[in-house]
């Protein structure tokens, strides 16, 4: 399907395309179904998503995007497996089949359709049973030359009472033309398993990032989700943490920086299902310039959970009267048993006294402005793990300050 733009595609197109490439029956039918969805569906209703200028009718499809692990190849010896996601269907189809688009539905509105019917790219990880990745497991996303589109997806499978950390990257230069990178990550953690999930989107200008991002966790599972967001022109995330299990526990950082007249939205979700399930989330967002961004935060306790313990912030401060940030944040509960459940935001202007504070001690003014905003963003920085792409990440902060 190279060289052909989406107007053009056709559902027998994209048949044709994956019996080409070799692909089992079930997912050439759901490539079939979920393209058929998205010709037929009209625009999500996004009140604070323009995508105006993105106009996907007419980017031409690329072959394949740019993928890249780094990871202790040694973990392989202990039943680790990290494969391209095309190259796992050879081996490992069963679990892919079992678990392929039941996290992030597929066909939620036009554009998870989209996701599902031309992903071209992807990482599968498998951990299994009682098995500790003590190193992280580094996959990274980027644009080759001349794409318009990008279509990954990560699914993550680990199994009862194992360990690991993954980190999940998307980057790339600014792009001379519009893009659309439309990613989709899944991560089941199993029964009394402890997963770290790193999640940075850092693309150049130019690209539109439309992602859904789903964690579902098990009995006992622990969850540690740092999301980081600084570049794009757009970004509209749909993020979940499902707490389906029994004391299931999860510890929710995010770091947003809007600037220039980018447009960030993260909607994040906490959902309870289990009994005595812990959830905690704390976003920090920065917006200068003419910068927008958008938390539409919602914590979800469903009528079977029982026990719940929950709690919601997010935290803004502004650089530039012209920046803007909406925050939403949300508690829907439908059962009567709580231990405890919340919610809170603040926003506002650096502390005028913070910084006659510290320019009175021989600090500038810029400098303590970055100083404030670094320290503003160190939870989520400091969770981590790589040295090196936390010293990228401070660079580029500091850049947009």
């Amino acid at each position: 399907m190279n060289s052909i733009t989406l107007k053009d595609l056709t559902a027998d197109t994209i048949v044709a395309s994956s019996r080409e490439r070799g692909e089992p029956g079930w997912l050439t039918e759901r490539r079939r179904e979920a393209w058929q969805f998205f010709a037929q569906a009209g625009p999500p209703e996004w009140r604070r998503t323009n995508l105006s200028g993105l106009q996907p009718e007419g980017l031409t499809l690329s072959a394949s995007g740019s993928v890249s692990v780094s990871w202790d190849p040694a973990l392989a010896a202990q039943g680790v497996v990290l494969k391209p996601l095309h190259e796992a269907l050879a081996s490992h189809e069963a679990l892919i089949k079992a678990r392929l688009d039941t996290a992030v539905a597929p066909l939620e509105h036009k554009f998870s359709a989209l996701r599902a019917a031309l992903w071209n790219d992807g990482a599968l990880l498998f951990v299994p049973k009682n098995v500790a990745a003590e190193t992280p497991i580094h996959v990274r996303y980027s644009l080759p030359a001349g794409s318009r589109t990008s279509f990954p997806r990560t699914l993550a499978i680990v199994e009862d009472n194992a360990q690991v950390t993954l980190i999940e990257e998307f980057a790339c230069a600014d792009q001379p033309a519009r893009v659309l990178a439309a990613p989709v990550s899944e991560i089941f953690a199993g029964p009394g398993s402890q997963v770290r999930f790193i999640s940075v989107q850092r693309w150049g200008d130019g690209v539109y990032h439309i992602g859904g991002q789903k964690v579902l966790l098990e009995r006992d599972a622990a969850l540690e989700w740092t999301s980081i967001a600084l570049g794009a022109t757009v970004q509209h995330i749909e993020a979940e943490t499902t707490l389906k299990g029994d004391g299931s526990r999860v510890n929710w950082l995010g770091a947003t920086f809007a600037s220039g007249t980018q447009l960030l939205l993260t909607a994040p979700w906490l959902r309870h299902i289990g009994h005595h399930a812990e959830s905690f989330m704390e976003f920090k967002t920065v917006v200068n310039d003419t910068g927008y961004s958008v938390f539409d935060g919602m914590i979800k306790i469903e009528h079977e959970s029982t026990a719940t313990s929950t709690r919601l912030e997010e935290h803004a401060l502004h650089l530039s009267p012209r920046a803007r940030n909406d925050s939403i944040p949300g508690l829907k509960i439908d059962t009567n048993s709580v231990l405890k459940g919340g919610h809170a935001s603040t926003s506002g202007d650096v502390d005028e006294e913070q910084l006659f504070y510290m320019q009175a001690r021989g600090i500038s003014k810029t400098e303590a402005k970055r100083m404030i905003v670094m320290g503003f963003f160190s939870p989520a920085l400091d969770s981590l793990p790589l040295e090196a792409l936390r010293g990228e990440l401070e660079a580029m902060i500091e850049a947009k300050i």
